[in-house]
């Protein structure tokens, strides 16, 4: 049976959303970031975008902040409501201090006034990427830690517990009430479950 081989995410070409009500605004930015190899999506509503939106191992987002029906902080919060953490640049060509500091609270990655800079924006565009990168990588770390510590059994995981917190091997088994052999077998089955190959890498695992 054939078998489908993930591409690396390194190898993964970025996306770049862009949302403005102005279409010639959406032609200006999309021009000015056709250089850093990305594709590139524009929407000329937020509405669209969030209807399309799926997320992605390396993107960004440059969002209007005022926009008729769905604003910038708007499609941030529905972002965050949905768990997102896609890297978002919000622009305005109005003094928008108040609601760049929410937005930046909130974690919005930046915040430009318009017009932009282009050799600015090209940069915070390749930021917000490799902050995305960033973000994909700590998540596939966690997923697949807490696949690895799904394997262990409850005993094993009380040992595990043990180990970390630097007790020796009799102490753990008076502790559980076992045998000193019984804590050592459960240590070697659960540092193979864990892909760990020494107490140093153990206790790293669990930090």
């Amino acid at each position: 049976m054939s078998s489908t081989k993930r591409e690396p995410v390194s190898s993964v070409r970025p996306v770049i959303h862009i949302i403005d009500d102005d279409d010639i605004v959406l032609w200006m930015f999309k021009e000015l970031l056709q250089g850093t190899g990305a594709e590139i999506r524009t929407f000329d509503s937020a509405r669209k975008f969030l209807e399309a939106y799926q997320p992605g191992s390396c993107e960004c987002l440059i969002c209007d902040l005022r926009m008729p029906e769905i604003g910038g902080l708007e499609v941030q919060q529905q972002l965050l409501d949905q768990g997102s953490h896609l890297p978002m640049i919000l622009v305005s060509g109005y003094s928008e201090i108040p609601a760049a500091v929410e937005a930046i609270k909130k974690g919005a990655f930046d915040f430009l006034e318009k017009p932009v800079d282009g050799a600015l924006l090209v940069a915070k565009v390749q930021s917000a990427l490799a902050r995305s990168r960033q973000l994909h990588a700590e998540h596939l770390a966690r997923v697949t830690r807490e696949a690895r510590l799904a394997l262990l059994t409850p005993k094993e995981r009380e040992v595990a517990e043990r180990v970390v917190a630097g007790k020796s091997s009799p102490k753990i088994a008076q502790d559980l009430n076992i045998s000193v052999r019984t804590v050592e077998n459960h240590r070697a089955r659960l540092m193979e479950k864990l892909h760990v190959d020494s107490i140093a890498e153990l206790v790293r695992f669990f930090l």
